[in-house]
């Protein structure tokens, strides 16, 4: 399975973008997700996309928050996005467990999305097999 997804995710990384990634809904910003694991656990967190190297391609990091019945772990991952139209698929690394004991049982958190407005995508979540995923956008404040 783990490899599966990891060919994947690597044949969706190098197909070339299919249309400006500066095409409106937009997806810099703030988002709020939540995943449907199925497994008696809540699933959910915090994106951040910036800009990147290219217009295609958004630095990100997310916080994902995954709370059991027996174990909470709260994870720092580092990522890297790619938007190929209305697709954006979330590569990410695990930077640091907030809480729960570090484990390598614990994968990281990676996404293929499908941008529908300015402020909702929908998607999977890809981490020990595929999840059903939404994200809103979260609306952020003026300074």
């Amino acid at each position: 399975m783990k490899l599966r997804v990891a060919c994947l995710l690597a044949t969706l990384m190098a197909a070339p973008a299919l249309a400006d990634a500066s095409d409106d809904p937009t997806v810099l910003g703030s988002w709020s997700f939540v995943a449907s694991t199925y497994d008696g656990c809540d699933f959910t967190g915090i994106m951040h996309l910036g800009s990147g190297e290219r217009p295609d391609i958004h630095a990100c990091e997310l916080t994902a928050r995954q709370a059991c019945p027996d174990v909470t772990y709260v994870v720092r991952q580092t990522c890297r996005a790619q938007r190929s139209g209305d697709q954006l698929i979330v590569r990410s690394q695990i930077a640091e467990f907030l809480e729960g004991e570090p484990t390598p049982g614990y994968w990281p958190d990676n996404f293929i999305l499908t941008v529908k407005t300015s402020s909702r995508m929908i998607g999977a979540l890809l981490s020990h097999g595929s999840h059903a995923s939404e994200f809103t956008r979260l609306e952020e404040g003026v300074s």
